[in-house]
């Protein structure tokens, strides 16, 4: 069965026609399902991207099927070291960063 889908591109909306195919039935009622759309993105409902309390998720294939995990930010850890100051790590990244940057541009460096 083909069916007319409107996607937007670049804020315009484009007609692309596409092929409708229902679900395998042999596949269990386990959740919802995700459509990957033509630029090959897809959406997490928001009831599991906050059950994992994550928006970023690390794919891993494995055999006939692809897994999603869960990759925590560096803020999880707070708690876990009770003299660790999360900000102060930030302020000496950015330093570090701003330093190297300089190194970069000194004619010196070449």
């Amino acid at each position: 069965m083909v069916a007319e889908q409107k996607t937007r591109h670049a804020g315009k909306l484009k007609k692309t026609s596409g092929v409708s195919e229902p679900l395998a039935e042999y596949l269990p009622d386990t959740g919802p399902v995700i459509t990957v759309d033509a630029t090959g993105r897809m959406v997490l409902p928001k009831k599991i991207r906050d059950r994992f309390e994550s928006n970023r998720f690390k794919v891993r294939e494995t055999e006939g099927h692809i897994e999603l995990i869960p990759v925590k930010p560096l803020s999880s850890l707070l708690g876990i070291f009770p003299d660790l100051d999360l900000e102060a790590i930030y302020r000496d990244h950015d330093r570090e960063v701003e330093e190297e940057d300089a190194d970069d541009r000194s004619p010196y460096s070449r």
